[in-house]
């Protein structure tokens, strides 16, 4: 069985996982870690694809190692937002910018960490009072990617110069990452909503009094930062990769897009969550324009967000009937994590000093050292084994299509409608464990299925 981590790894390499402050990025103790998360991103990942025993989620959890992938994820945006910028001052065209990246990508290993734990209660409630500081997070990248798309990033990203100078790639990179750190952001947020019971109760008005959810989802769907069209057609970001979408495909709804509109769902269905919602007219005017987007396509794929359209119908015909305003005084926590590390940072001189103390670092000159980074890092990536999965999965994904193009028409005739028997060939788009011959038959059967239907 191919593993990244072993099971005799995974003790250490958890345990070994540590809060780092900003001015600490770059050490070789950081390194160590880094690759660690690298590792157990990769692991993690691999388990939840392979339908695995999930052993890094459970030994993250009991070992309480979210709160401090959190911080992870908050010290290195620090960096790269507050120390990065006074690097590139010191030296506009650094020699080798790969350092940098490796820094600009253990922000996006740590996301997908958390994006797989997160997927379950257990995980969501693991993180108490952090929840707050990750909604922050979450909410401030996913408003990102919005900024970029607005910004023409899809049309940059497709007319790439390959004469581009070292900043300008460098500057490329970091817009990549930003783009996939927040959609992986869609998830967790989804997750949250999904399991806001389990968050702290601050947790969840924040999610909906401080950055307005609801709306930014909204957005986020009018956006659709998950396509984009290019000379070669129509693209959709499917599994971290832009792929050519034609015919039938193009009208899947993929990963993101779905959670998108779940998120919302969940949100706007939690009665407690909405008693700190007030539903004013913008709220309205913005929330029910979104109901064009539930066309009949998308419905017979996500059959539940029906009862979402019917209440976004309600809200454009009646004005909503959502939380009312309140003036009561409510203490709240505020979140610390963020704070904590810019405090830890002044103390240190300021964010222009870390950035002295690390031009060595990070603008070295040195090829011998530069190279013998690249190759400690080169191994961490583990870029053939991650190569030889790939391929292995896209083997399977072609033998899968040839046999089910080839056995088509008997498939139709093995499978019966599990509302009224007839034959059918349209799966639900959750469980892949019933089909049904139409949309009303799966509608009808709805509140019988969804005790059973679990996402694979």
């Amino acid at each position: 069985m191919v593993n990244f981590v072993y099971p005799e790894e995974l003790t250490y390499f958890v345990e070994s996982i540590r809060p780092f402050r900003i001015i600490d990025i770059g050490s070789p103790k950081w390194f160590d870690v880094h690759e660690m998360i690298i590792k157990l991103s990769q692991q993690a990942t691999l388990e939840a694809v392979e339908h695995r025993e999930e052993e890094v989620k459970e030994m993250l959890i009991a070992n309480d190692k979210l709160k401090i992938l959190i911080q992870e994820a908050f010290c290195v945006f620090l960096w790269k937002t507050r120390v990065l910028p006074h690097l590139l001052d010191i030296d506009p065209n650094p020699e080798a910018t790969f350092v940098i990246y490796t820094v600009l990508y253990h922000e996006g290993a740590v996301m997908s960490l958390l994006d797989v734990a997160l997927y379950h209660e257990s995980a969501c409630q693991a993180l108490q009072d952090s929840a707050i500081d990750l909604v922050d997070y979450c909410a401030q990248a996913v408003a990102q990617v919005i900024g970029l798309v607005s910004m023409g990033h899809h049309e940059n990203e497709t007319n790439l110069d390959v004469d581009a100078s070292t900043l300008s790639e460098l500057e490329r990179q970091k817009r990549d990452l930003i783009y996939k750190i927040g959609l992986r952001c869609i998830s967790i947020l989804n997750y949250l909503a999904d399991n806001v019971n389990a968050l702290p109760l601050n947790a969840g008005r924040r999610m909906v009094v401080t950055h307005d959810v609801p709306w930014l989802m909204a957005d986020l769907l009018n956006f659709r930062p998950w396509q984009r069209r290019t000379k070669k057609g129509l693209e959709k970001y499917i599994d971290d990769k832009w792929i050519v979408v034609k015919g039938e495909e193009a009208s899947k709804v993929i990963k993101h897009e779905a959670q998108a509109w779940f998120c919302m769902r969940q949100i706007l269905f939690n009665n407690k969550l909405m008693q700190n919602y007030e539903i004013n007219e913008e709220r309205r005017k913005r929330l029910a324009a979104c109901q064009c987007l539930l066309h009949e396509c998308l419905l017979d794929q996500l059959p539940p967000l029906m009862n979402l359209k019917q209440l976004l119908c309600n809200l454009s015909l009646s004005g909503g009937s959502g939380g009312s305003a309140r003036n009561n005084l409510f203490l709240e926590e505020v979140p610390e994590i963020r704070e904590r590390l810019i405090g830890e940072t002044e103390k240190s001189g300021g964010f222009i000093e870390i950035a002295k103390q690390q031009e060595n670092i990070f603008l070295c000159k040195d090829k011998q050292k530069i190279a013998e980074i690249a190759k400690r890092l080169n191994a961490a990536y583990n870029t053939d084994l991650l190569a030889e999965l790939e391929q292995k999965v896209e083997e399977t994904e072609k033998e899968s299509a040839f046999h089910h193009d080839g056995d088509k028409s008997n498939e139709v005739k093995d499978h019966k409608c599990g509302n009224c028997l007839a034959e059918a060939e349209k799966k639900c788009s959750q469980c892949k464990s019933i089909y049904y011959c139409s949309r009303k038959c799966q509608l009808d059967d709805w509140p019988n299925h969804k005790r059973n239907c679990v996402k694979v």
